[in-house]
């Protein structure tokens, strides 16, 4: 598994995140094949501290992208670290399972400006919200807390889906 300083090239100006996406599945059908190709993605960043401790999750997680695409299963602190480094000229696609990490990424300055909501799947304590997205009370907290700070916060499923905003 590469490093920060491995994997942080140094350009002068910010990453370039295209799309901050929450989905309990991470880097499935629908993010490879209508995501990536809609945003030309070439880069993926998973946001989550307990694959990134786990060598064969983060290998199987890279080897689900497309051969073009660079995949880098970095914990929720590395993530920031990451991408708050120089622009390395590449159009990333964050992805994080829980809100909670894409909290903690705001709350250390990552340059999230925008997040989407693609798949939150039933669980004990969740109501169904719209679709495919199921949140508790605390969870819809949290994105009502991050879109009042500034970042906008949308359900989207595909592109071209129209976007429900979260406020």
């Amino acid at each position: 598994m590469k490093s920060i300083q491995q994997i942080n090239n140094n350009g002068g100006k910010m990453k370039n995140i295209v799309l901050t996406r929450i989905d309990d599945r991470l880097l499935h059908g629908q993010v490879v094949v209508s995501w990536i190709p809609f945003l030309k993605t070439d880069e993926i960043i998973i946001a989550d501290d307990e694959y990134a401790a786990d060598e064969f999750m983060a290998h199987l997680i890279s080897e689900s992208a497309p051969e073009n695409i660079d995949v880098h299963v970095l914990s929720v602190n590395d993530t920031a670290k990451y991408l708050n480094g120089e622009d390395n000229n590449k159009r990333i696609m964050l992805l994080s399972r829980n809100i909670e990490n894409i909290e903690k990424l705001i709350e250390l300055n990552a340059p999230v400006k925008k997040v989407n909501l693609g798949g939150l799947g039933f669980a004990d304590g969740r109501k169904k919200y719209l679709n495919a997205i199921h949140m508790s009370e605390e969870e819809l907290g949290i994105l009502k807390h991050i879109a009042a700070s500034g970042t906008i916060v949308e359900i989207q499923m595909l592109p071209s889906d129209k976007a429900v905003i979260v406020e």
